[in-house]
């Protein structure tokens, strides 16, 4: 405690920004306290009624305020981070609202899939897809989602994931984990 206040007072008289800040400072609260001591003290010529209507709805406010406070709950949605999506089981996390780290199981071995969407950079087919491949269970293709390459395909099931928490499809997920 010695030691912080002789650094305070080496760094208040070496460093001028911050021994002028300090000392405006001070006296802002001084001057402050003695307006507020000098306030309470004068006596006003108002009605009782109005000091008790004042005090109610400054009573209301501050309950208000503090009961916001309280309020802070997460959406129900964030808890929703798995679900069977294009016939795989999905898995994300979410980062201030937003479905990030999406990734693609097996339903049967629970491994991460591996994606080839080979298909969408050849011009010798007509169907662009993402397919999902599980390499334990003897490469076997889990899902394929059509449309483009693995950036579409992540973003189709985004997309599918937003389109269940709107709905609220996403409950009956939930409540299939907790049984």
């Amino acid at each position: 405690m010695i030691a912080s206040l002789i650094i305070g007072i080496i760094i208040l008289f070496f460093i001028p920004q911050t021994h002028d800040y300090v000392v405006s400072s001070f006296f802002q609260i001084l001057f402050g306290s003695i307006w507020t001591y000098e306030a309470l003290l004068t006596s006003y010529n108002i009605p009782l009624w109005v000091l008790l209507v004042i005090s109610i709805l400054a009573l209301i406010t501050i309950i208000r305020f503090l009961i916001s406070f309280q309020n802070n709950e997460k959406p129900a949605y964030l808890s929703y981070k798995e679900d069977f999506i294009y016939e795989a089981k999905w898995r994300w996390k979410w980062t201030k609202d937003q479905i990030t780290n999406v990734q693609c199981y097996c339903p049967t071995c629970d491994s991460v899939l591996v994606y080839d969407d080979s298909s969408c950079s050849t011009r010798y087919t007509d169907v662009a897809k993402t397919d999902f491949i599980c390499e334990n269970c003897k490469s076997q293709i889990i899902t394929s989602i059509h449309g483009g390459n693995n950036t579409y395909a992540i973003n189709a099931v985004k997309r599918e994931i937003q389109r269940r928490i709107r709905t609220n499809e996403y409950k009956t997920s939930l409540n299939k984990e907790t049984l």
